[in-house]
């Protein structure tokens, strides 16, 4: 009895543990001792006027209290609590502490209070808790324990402060003016303001500083498929990866919608900011479970070290952004670190944009083709068509490129017409030669959809002849999909009737809708590029793509694998049930009439490494 009122002065710490879901803590270190047991009348007289006493004050604190019993169930919470937190004590008695965990502080951080408490036996401080209206807060925690008189612990507490009198003082306005209410990490105002902090020239010499701007690629992908709700826990559990792999002084913080920032002190070289871009990528690739959905990001990454910003605030901030600029149109997920070309890559870039609308006229534009391969006999199946700009003084630049620049300067349309006509040049030449059947593949962009005289260049495109000896392939985005359904799904159905093959491709974990898939006239789904990368290494990604497999063979799809750069891939996807697959390990984009010639020479079987050398890229 005396140790079950000592609630109010010592209290106890497996609350802690069942924030983070951790087992109990087992270690007590701290010996209470129990008064020797008096059985006289005065004795027991005494102790209940002190409990009287205690549940008085335990009835009247402002703050509030928790009491669980050493298995971590609630045995006891005080008014306080419920006016601070919303929840009654008849909804939370046996239950667990969990229910009010945030979610919002890293492993790490509880593992700094776990060290505490075994050595010191408390802890103070500060903790983001989710009230019964979901409204999540900064909140003062006090945790103690207490042990019997053999030092086994049989009870813990938790004290939480008035939310008006927080240990930070900071009061609500002041909270939302400088803390994203998404992610609770600092926002914009309060990161540039730190920015200008260890940048002031007035205050002693910092350490050197690096500013990492990180943008978040196709995040609307992601929020078109599973949703906005999911889209921001995507962002709130992509917010703790970031400062989990963070040191705790790094500032970190939500800029905009899918954009964060990063400032990491005594990075001095661009080789250091380099490696960290690396870690950072690579562990944003790793799946994020949100609510039993498995979510896959990339992001580009701009980096600017404060020695090329001039140890101004405004000017580093400028050059990271010009970096990340730089990142994506790069192809994205990857970085750039800021170096002074980059200041005239505008004019270099406007430079491109102009030669861009000539090289038509000149001719400069050549089709590629990358084969397809059974992964079973190895043969070459069929192709995917691509652009190249052969530049005279640039040199070859890929399709990625050039559809980044046509987006810029309207010239989609322009590529869009030229790539069908190559492609209907290219099937007449077979005809002549008679290459054996091959099935071309096209890749739709937004622009082609939604503007493009599609249905007219498929039928000059395919004309009236040699139609068995040559198919055509459509493929369609599944973003595309998703963004303009009712023009997509009547271009399917018109396509369909007109014998051309139908590809959805980039699908991903993100994209699961069986019933949608199967109102469409679809012969085939095309893996997103980026689920291979990190096969067989991760065994999440290999499970999601052995998923995806068995879901196109319930469809009665074909499924066909992008991006195989090593034997291991092709071996998990065989073994897995996906038969195609196209990439660096069978062979590059080549010319169209260097693919002819292999197929008229080689035909019918093709090793499946590729007996062709590649040109580059």
């Amino acid at each position: 009895m005396v140790n079950q009122n000592k609630k109010q002065l010592d209290a106890a710490g497996e609350l802690l543990a069942l924030w983070i879901d951790a087992p109990p803590m087992e270690v007590c270190h701290e010996h209470v001792a129990t008064p020797p047991g008096l059985c006289d009348a005065a004795t027991i007289q005494g102790l209940e006027q002190r409990l009287w006493q205690f549940n008085a004050i335990f009835d009247a604190a402002t703050d509030g209290m928790m009491i669980t019993d050493p298995r971590g169930h609630i045995q006891d919470v005080n008014p306080a609590f419920t006016r601070i937190t919303g929840y009654t004590a008849a909804e939370v008695l046996g239950r667990q502490p969990n229910l009010l965990n945030a979610e919002w502080h890293t492993r790490a951080f509880f593992a700094r209070m776990w060290r505490q408490l075994l050595r010191e036996g408390a802890w103070d401080g500060q903790i983001w808790i989710r009230n019964k209206d979901g409204v999540v807060h900064l909140q003062t925690l006090r945790i103690r324990r207490i042990c019997d008189a053999d030092g086994v612990a049989v009870n813990y507490v938790g004290l939480f402060a008035e939310r008006s009198t927080g240990r930070l003082g900071t009061r609500p306005t002041e909270s939302h003016a400088h803390y994203d209410p998404l992610t609770k990490l600092p926002n914009r105002l309060l990161f540039e303001g730190r920015l200008r902090q260890v940048l002031d020239p007035n205050r002693p010499p910092a350490r050197a500083q690096a500013l990492f701007l990180l943008g978040l690629d196709r995040l609307t992908y992601f929020n078109a498929s599973l949703g906005h709700a999911l889209g921001d826990e995507l962002l709130r559990a992509l917010a703790l990866r970031l400062r989990e792999g963070l040191r705790p002084s790094d500032p970190v913080a939500r800029l905009d919608g899918d954009q964060f920032g990063l400032l990491l002190e005594g990075v001095k070289t661009a080789e250091e900011a380099a490696e960290i871009a690396k870690r950072l990528c690579v562990s944003l690739r790793e799946p994020f479970m949100i609510r039993a959905h498995q979510g896959f990001v990339t992001a580009s990454v701009g980096i600017c070290l404060d020695t090329t910003a001039g140890y101004d605030a405004e000017i580093m901030m400028a050059h990271a952004e010009a970096a990340l600029r730089q990142a994506k149109q790069g192809g994205r997920n990857d970085f750039r670190i800021f170096a002074r070309a980059l200041t005239s890559a505008p004019s270099e870039y406007e430079q491109m944009r102009n030669a861009l609308r000539l090289a038509l006229e000149r001719g400069e534009f050549r089709l590629y083709l990358q084969p397809r391969i059974d992964l079973a006999s190895g043969r070459w199946m069929s192709a995917e068509a691509s652009i190249r700009w052969h530049h005279p003084e640039w040199g070859i630049l890929p399709s990625e490129r050039v559809e980044s620049l046509a987006e810029s300067c309207g010239m989609l349309l322009d590529i869009g017409h030229w790539l069908f006509a190559e492609v209907g040049a290219c099937r007449r030449l077979w005809s002549r030669l008679n290459v054996p059947n091959q099935v071309l593949a096209i890749a739709l962009t937004e622009a082609q959809l939604t503007r493009f005289d599609l249905l007219q260049s498929v039928e000059a495109l395919l004309g009236d002849q040699d139609r068995e000896r040559f198919r055509l392939s459509i493929e369609l985005p599944a973003t595309l999909l998703f963004k303009h359904s009712e023009r997509a799904r009547d271009v399917l159905i018109a396509l369909h009737e007109r014998h051309v093959a139908l590809t959805l491709s980039d699908v991903g974990p993100g994209w699961i809708a069986p019933l949608l898939m199967r109102r469409l006239p679809l012969q085939c789904l095309k893996l997103e590029r980026a689920m291979l990368s990190s096969i067989p290494d991760s065994a999440d990604h290999m499970a999601v793509v052995q998923a995806l497999i068995a879901m196109a063979q319930a469809l009665d799809l074909e499924i066909i694998a992008d991006g195989v750069h090593d034997e291991r891939q092709r071996m998990f996807l065989l073994n897995s049930g996906c038969l195609l697959a196209q990439g660096e390990l069978f062979a590059r984009p080549m010319p169209a009439t260097q693919f002819a010639r292999h197929l008229t020479q080689f035909a019918p079987a093709a090793s499946a490494a590729g007996t062709t050398p590649p040109d580059p890229l």
